[in-house]
């Protein structure tokens, strides 16, 4: 899904022509100056709200390094705003703040505040109400909870990146077959792990040949996972991933794992291994190899 983000930023210039023209032709946004403080408007597509965060912020950084994103600008529209924006008369705004019409969806999103003597809402969060019944725009801003969420986020982000580290994506392989708890194990285990002086650096050593250093997305796994689920969960511009479980004693596992383009991979095939193939096979695969040889757990392992 495609997200739009409307940033307060710092370190760019809307006289900076170089810096204006990268906004503008890399990633199609809008760089704006009110008063004092800059703002920028750009979109990326992502799972949900935060992974395009995660995204953006990464490219906007290869970009434009000195670039610093601080907020999320809450986007604040009054009723006559939120009329305009969907099409619709103050009388029917009205009527859906007081609960007369769309009873039967969930209540009109609190106010963010008073501006004046009116109530003012987030429009990313009128917009995700406004979709439950298919009206509001196609464009999809970050709700309150999102955007408080990336804010929370943002200066951690920047400081990984300022330390010449990756960012870590941490993504499920499979949800919803009652083992999602413990593919959440997975993930905090693997957490507190990078809180461990040096363990992040070792991740971005990983020998392989990523184009985008900056980011690491890590595919949280159990046994019987399939391997073909694993391979779904590397990004549309990604062709590298690091497939993260436990073994049978509760041990750590971590396993760079690459999609059909991925360059000096070793096919699934070499390894004896087929379409059906999980994570417990590729494991046992590592520990006996497919002739009797051990395969080397850093050997890069393409799964397309």
């Amino acid at each position: 899904m495609e997200y739009e983000f409307h940033f307060v930023v710092d370190g760019i210039d809307v006289e900076d022509d170089a810096a204006f023209a990268v906004v503008h032709e890399v990633f199609g946004g809008v760089l704006t100056r009110h008063r004092d403080r800059h703002f920028l408007d750009v979109s990326e597509s992502g799972a949900n709200a935060i992974d395009a965060a995660h995204r953006i912020v990464v490219r906007l950084r290869t970009s434009l390094p000195a670039l610093r994103l601080l907020r999320v600008d809450p986007d604040l529209v009054g009723v006559s705003d939120i009329a305009e924006r969907a099409g619709r008369t103050r009388q029917n705004v009205q009527q859906w703040l007081s609960g007369e019409r769309r009873q039967d969806k969930l209540p009109f999103p609190d106010p963010e505040g008073i501006a004046g003597r009116s109530p003012v809402w987030r429009w990313g969060d009128v917009n995700a109400w406004l979709a439950q019944f298919g009206e509001g725009d196609d464009v999809h801003p970050p709700t309150r909870e999102e955007a408080l969420t990336i804010d929370f986020l943002l200066p951690k982000w920047q400081r990984t990146l300022d330390d010449g580290l990756p960012l870590v994506h941490f993504t499920a392989a499979e949800t919803g077959d009652g083992r999602d708890q413990e593919r959440e194990d997975v993930q905090r285990l693997l957490e507190g792990t990078l809180a461990l002086p040096g363990v992040l650096e070792r991740m971005a050593a990983i020998p392989v040949p990523r184009a985008e250093h900056q980011r690491l997305t890590v595919v949280c796994a159990v046994l019987p996972d399939r391997l073909s689920s694993v391979i779904s969960r590397i990004g549309h511009d990604e062709v590298w991933a690091v497939l993260a479980c436990q073994g049978a004693k509760g041990e750590l596992h971590l396993q760079p794992v690459g999609t059909a383009k991925a360059p000096g991979a070793v096919p699934m095939s070499e390894l004896g291994l087929g379409r059906e193939a999980t994570v417990g096979d590729l494991l046992l695969v590592q520990t006996n190899g497919p002739d009797g040889t051990p395969v080397p757990p850093i050997t890069p392992v393409g799964l397309g």
